[in-house]
């Protein structure tokens, strides 16, 4: 499970516990800046499984920005950030190796010395732009 190699995991045990990760997830945007990689992502909720409070206020869906630290290789084939993301992190000695398929097509690789979660939001998507 991917989750299992997040750097410091307070905010994250704190909302989901230990043991959970997003399976339907998706990019909304990606920012690289210096020798870092932010992913911007969400995911749809689909059950109970979540903070009350979020049920609570009918919330359906979640993001959080997953940042690659100190990333040291990338490499993007057939470039499209739309679409259902596969997540992928290993570690190999003290690197990380991150491998993202989205849409079945688009396959991004990088290693990088840390991973981390920040700003994790629930809100209610009606769909509205």
């Amino acid at each position: 499970m991917w989750t299992n190699y997040i750097s410091d995991k307070k905010q994250w045990l704190a909302i989901f516990g230990n043991g959970y990760a997003p399976t339907d997830l998706n990019i909304s945007h990606a920012i690289l800046r210096d020798n870092a990689i932010t992913l911007k992502l969400f995911s749809r909720m689909k059950d109970n499984s979540y903070p009350d409070k979020w049920i609570k206020n009918e919330y359906n869906e979640f993001s959080f920005d997953l940042i690659i630290n100190n990333a040291t290789t990338l490499e993007v084939k057939n470039f499209n950030l739309c679409g259902p993301l596969e997540l992928n992190i290993n570690k190999n000695n003290s690197e990380f190796e991150i491998k993202a398929t989205i849409n079945s097509l688009c396959n991004i690789t990088c290693k990088a010395s840390g991973i981390f979660i920040n700003n994790i939001k629930a809100y209610n998507n009606d769909g509205a732009i």
